[in-house]
């Protein structure tokens, strides 16, 4: 398959820890902002039934992605579940927030969690949200392998831009990042006189958030993708599906690969 060979800055080792956190928190920001994983709850719960589950480890949680918002969908859905968020590079500002955070059954792992090193001690359906574009097809199939292996459910949830708004979103992504951060700032918890200086007075973060955006956009695996990265995880007891799912904008879709146990085989499918 065909891949862009370009670095995103918080996959670099010496990517500074404040600038880390302030574009994960941005991020979290975003992502809590209206309810698009509407769509992902039924997919969510018919892996986590067959799995026989009501528990979730989140990968490369970063600032705690959608679960904000998502949890509730789950519960409102009939399936209450609980969720461990992890990371390799945990943010201890998420991990104080979700510590004093009245939200039930949602804990951030305060060690780091290698997306390809599972503990054993994490059960659970495995996700990943905006993640698995930074993984190299070697190492995306050791995610999947890993999970088919240990027949637990898994799902790989990632936005991308369907034609045509593609080039055009590309070139409008320094302007809306920009001005996103511009807007935004203000309402990002915790405050700090550090999220201002990156910001506003030497806006190196916003910068940084911009390059990152525009490469996963290059590099979020297609359907197609995922279809060659499962392809030989084949079992009559485990089912993969994978398809494109509504984000609620037109602007922007999610592509997913969800995997189960089940004894119907594997099964791939797609909505739109």
């Amino acid at each position: 398959m065909r891949r862009f060979r370009l670095f995103e800055f918080t996959d670099l080792r010496w990517y500074p820890q404040a600038f880390r956190r302030i574009q994960t928190d941005y991020l979290q920001f975003v992502a809590t902002r209206g309810s698009g994983q509407a769509g992902l709850v039924p997919l969510l719960v018919k892996a986590m039934k067959h799995a026989e589950t009501t528990e979730i480890v989140d990968l490369c949680s970063g600032g705690a992605g959608p679960w904000s918002l998502l949890q509730p969908q789950l519960v409102a859905a009939g399936w209450p579940v609980s969720i461990k968020l992890t990371d390799k590079y945990p943010n201890p500002a998420a991990l104080r927030h979700w510590e004093a955070t009245s939200q039930p059954r949602v804990e951030y792992v305060a060690e780091p969690v290698d997306a390809l090193e599972v503990p054993a001690s994490l059960n659970g359906m495995r996700t990943m949200f905006e993640a698995f574009h930074h993984f190299p097809p070697a190492d995306a199939r050791s995610i999947l392998a890993d999970a088919f292996e240990k027949r637990v459910a898994i799902g790989i949830f990632e936005a991308r831009v369907p034609s045509p708004w593609g080039p055009i979103l590309l070139m409008l992504a320094p302007f809306t990042t920009l001005l996103g951060y511009l807007l935004m700032t203000p309402f990002i918890k915790p405050r700090s006189w550090s999220r201002l200086l990156w910001t506003y007075l030497i806006p190196v973060v916003p910068l940084a958030t911009c390059w990152d955006g525009i490469v996963s956009l290059l590099r979020v695996y297609s359907p197609r993708d995922l279809e060659e990265l499962s392809g030989r995880l084949t079992a009559p007891d485990y089912a993969w599906e994978i398809g494109t799912a509504s984000t609620g904008t037109p602007i922007f879709e999610y592509v997913y690969l969800v995997g189960y146990p089940a004894q119907s085989g594997r099964g791939l499918g797609a909505s739109q």
